[in-house]
């Protein structure tokens, strides 16, 4: 009985021995009570603005957190926030429809390592409105001229400022030239002439699409197009009377002969007197009806040498004009 007895003490000695030699189990086990492991305790917050003064919160910008793949939308006070992050690295996107996109990349350690990210959008620029259209200008020297005029407007929320160029271009033409700024802020123009274009003639401007490039100051390109000359006007009315230096009352009437065009027009009278042997333009009409023939000049014209010319106009702006017909008022 004692030999049994000695047996079971050195047995349960050994358990006790084997039990003390095995490690203690890590607190990350998710079943080990006493370390939950929950790391999910980091923000990361901020605000997305205007780039530009006045700085303006942008409301509604969406803000990506990669590669969580979190989205927040901005509050009216442009500000958003991200809760119960890991610590890790992290990319931050905001973007915002009509607006260049952002991405910072963050790294969050602890919570003193969190930090506020605030964004400022760059504004696209904004094709508002083009013309294109062509002109055909009869003269007696040095003859008759063909050109087309690409217009538009820009609408850029950070100011017309931060226009950094507009290139125009035909890529079948190997055409790019930039446009020039007109007297209005937002305006921007191009003359292409007819001997610029291989050929010498605008047909190719209305058989081929040409197209816009808008560049910011902050690199970002907004393209526009295409874009294609619609019509080129040949004929011309021709006038009637006063012409050739003939004497002119100080209200002349000016006539031309009956014209006619299988489309929509106006006509449209310009009257320049000569100062020292320059033209002023001094008058244009209003549309005139495509019925009528003749138009009265409503300002009193003192004593002097002048011109007159009758174009037509169509619904597209295209316009074609007759040679200068000269008169004097005595």
């Amino acid at each position: 009985m004692r030999k049994h007895f000695v047996y079971l003490m050195i047995l349960f000695g050994s358990v006790i021995l084997w039990y003390g030699c095995v490690p203690e189990a890590p607190h990350s086990n998710p079943l080990d009570g006493i370390d939950t492991g929950a790391t999910d305790s980091l923000t990361l917050a901020g605000a997305v603005f205007t780039r530009f003064q006045p700085v303006q919160p942008l409301e509604n910008s969406e803000v990506k957190l990669l590669p969580d793949g979190l989205v927040r939308l901005t509050s009216p006070e442009g500000m958003y926030r991200f809760e119960n992050l890991r610590p890790g690295n992290y990319r931050v996107v905001a973007e915002k429809a009509d607006y260049l996109p952002d991405t910072l990349e963050v790294a969050l350690k602890d919570a003193a390592s969190a930090q506020e990210v605030n964004f400022f959008l760059d504004a696209l620029p904004v094709i508002a409105r083009v013309r294109f259209y062509s002109e055909h200008i009869d003269q007696w020297w040095p003859g008759e001229i063909y050109h087309a005029i690409f217009s538009l407007v820009v609408a850029d929320p950070d100011g017309s400022a931060d226009i950094d160029s507009l290139v125009f271009s035909v890529p079948q033409l190997n055409i790019s030239q930039a446009l020039q700024a007109t007297s209005r802020a937002d305006s921007f123009s191009i003359e292409i002439e007819n001997f610029d274009l291989p050929g010498g003639t605008l047909q190719l401007l209305v058989e081929n699409d040409s197209w816009l490039t808008v560049t910011d100051q902050a690199g970002a390109i907004v393209r526009g197009g295409p874009y294609f000359l619609r019509r080129i006007i040949d004929p011309a009315p021709i006038p009637q009377s006063p012409v050739d230096l003939q004497t002119a009352p100080a209200f002349p009437v000016l006539e031309w002969q009956p014209f006619t065009l299988p489309f929509s027009f106006t006509f449209e009278a310009r009257v320049f007197r000569i100062n020292a042997g320059v033209p002023v333009l001094i008058h244009i009409s209003p549309p005139i009806d495509p019925a009528l023939f003749t138009y009265t000049v409503p300002d009193s014209l003192g004593s002097g040498s002048y011109f007159w010319t009758i174009g037509v106009r169509d619904n597209l702006s295209n316009y074609s004009r007759s040679k200068e017909a000269s008169f004097i008022v005595p």
